[in-house]
C-alpha cells in the first residue's frame, strides 16, 4: 500500500506567509490554523518530486544538558541528495494516524519518528520551536520543517539505522565548526539553537 503522507497546496501556502523563508521561531496561531485547514494526505510517490506542494516534516533537535545530537548520512541512506553532510535535526513525513486531533497528528508522529530513527531511555520532553523553509535548495523547496526540541534526560542515544546514519553527541560550543558541512535546515537553525545555550 503506498504511504501517504500530509502536505499542503503551495500556492495557498505562500498567499498569507509571502516571507517564509528561513527560520521561524515561535508558535504561528494563523500559520498552524492554514496547516490544519489545507493539509491533506497524497500518497507520497506522487508529490515527492511535485513542487506544488510542500511535504510537511517534523523535524526534531534531541538534546542532553549542554550537548546536541549530531548525524551524517552515510552510504546507505535513502536521502541521496543530503548524502555525507551532517545535520542536527532528525526529519520524517507525517503519516496518518486514528485521531481526528490534529495536535494528536503531529505528536504522534514526532514519537515515531524518534523511535524509528534513535534510542535513548525514557524520559524525555520536547516543545515546539518554530517552522522552518528553505525554498532556496533542491530538498528544501519540497518541504516545511516543524521544529522541535527534544530533551532526554539519558546521554546514552544511538541510532537504529546504522547502515544509513552515524550520530553522537556534540558539545554546544562546537556546533560551529560543522557549519561548513551542514545541510541548508540546520545551517538555517544553528543561530537559534545556539542563542538557546
Amino acid at each position: 500500500m503506498p504511504e501517504k503522507i500530509l502536505v499542503v497546496p503551495k500556492n495557498t501556502l505562500f498567499q498569507n506567509n509571502a516571507n517564509l523563508q528561513g527560520f521561524h521561531p515561535g508558535t504561528d496561531t494563523a500559520l498552524w490554523n492554514h496547516l490544519a485547514a489545507e493539509g491533506l494526505f497524497l500518497d507520497r510517490d506522487l508529490v515527492e518530486h511535485d513542487t506544488s506542494y510542500k511535504q510537511l516534516i517534523v523535524y526534531l533537535v534531541l538534546r542532553h544538558e549542554q550537548d546536541i545530537f549530531v548525524y551524517q548520512r552515510i552510504q546507505a541512506t535513502g536521502e541521496k541528495r543530503l548524502l555525507d553532510m551532517y545535520s542536527f535535526g532528525l526529519g520524517g513525513h507525517i503519516n496518518p494516524v486514528s485521531s481526528r486531533s490534529y495536535r494528536k497528528l503531529i505528536t504522534s508522529n514526532l514519537i515515531r519518528e524518534l523511535k524509528e530513527e534513535v534510542s535513548f531511555k525514557d524520559p524525555y520532553a520536547y516543545r515546539f520551536l518554530g517552522f522552518l523553509n528553505d525554498e532556496e535548495t533542491e530538498v528544501g523547496k519540497y518541504h516545511l520543517g516543524l521544529v522541535f526540541f527534544v530533551s532526554t534526560l539519558s546521554p546514552q542515544i544511538t541510532v537504529r539505522e546504522k547502515d544509513k546514519i552515524e550520530g553522537k553527541l556534540v558539545p554546544v560550543s562546537q556546533l560551529d565548526t560543522y557549519r561548513d558541512r551542514l545541510e541548508s535546515w540546520s545551517c538555517l537553525l544553528l543561530p537559534y539553537v545556539l542563542s538557546l545555550f
